[in-house]
């Protein structure tokens, strides 16, 4: 028989102790922020839509308000993506915008850089442009950064947010390593939920 102050028997923490000294599961600091401006094609949004969850957008917002777009009624959006990011409709998308984020325009102009050379901020929000045309006049002032996908002709909106979500998870993959070994190893030792 052993008593608590054994010292090869240490104390069993309880849930509590075990749920505050858990070991961070996220991966990196900051945040990505999806922004459809004036979107027409449902098909497009949900796609979309899709994009931000599989590649773990913290918010969608949908400038404009256009009709339309009913969310549980998106087919192209089979996870049912609005029940586990939050998606705002606004009829001026800067509005929605998360305070000390980077607002990044994806946009074919003159002046954009190519996706390739960006490096990605830390927080940001991708604005993209509707289906028949280009980022408002107004957003494009606001943009701190203007950002373009090289190609032989213009891509649809559901396919240039998967292609710069992907690009900004390859980009940060490297960083990210070190840190999931760390977490993967805590993770090891550590248990959640079991009964005391």
């Amino acid at each position: 028989m052993h008593t608590e102050t054994d010292s090869t028997h240490p104390k069993k923490r309880s849930r509590y102790e075990r749920y505050v000294n858990r070991p961070s599961m996220r991966k990196e600091r900051g945040f990505a922020c999806i922004g459809l401006d004036r979107p027409t094609d449902p098909v497009n949004v949900g796609h979309a839509l899709r994009a931000a969850f599989c590649f773990d957008a913290k918010l969608v917002i949908i400038g404009g308000n256009p009709s339309g777009i009913r969310l549980p009624k998106l087919h192209t959006d089979p996870m049912r993506s609005f029940r586990h990011i939050p998606v705002i409709r606004s009829n001026n998308l800067l509005d929605a915008v998360p305070e000390g984020t980077t607002i990044v325009g994806i946009e074919l102009s003159d002046d954009a850089s190519t996706l390739m050379d960006f490096n990605h901020p830390e927080r940001a929000c991708y604005i993209f442009g509707p289906e028949n045309g280009s980022i408002s006049d107004d957003i494009l002032d606001h943009c701190t950064h203007k950002v373009m996908i090289p190609t032989m002709a213009s891509l649809n909106l559901g396919m240039t947010v998967n292609i710069v979500m992907y690009d900004r998870l390859a980009k940060a993959w490297p960083k990210m390593q070190p840190r999931l070994e760390r977490i993967d190893r805590a993770s090891s030792h550590t248990t959640f939920g079991t009964n005391e």
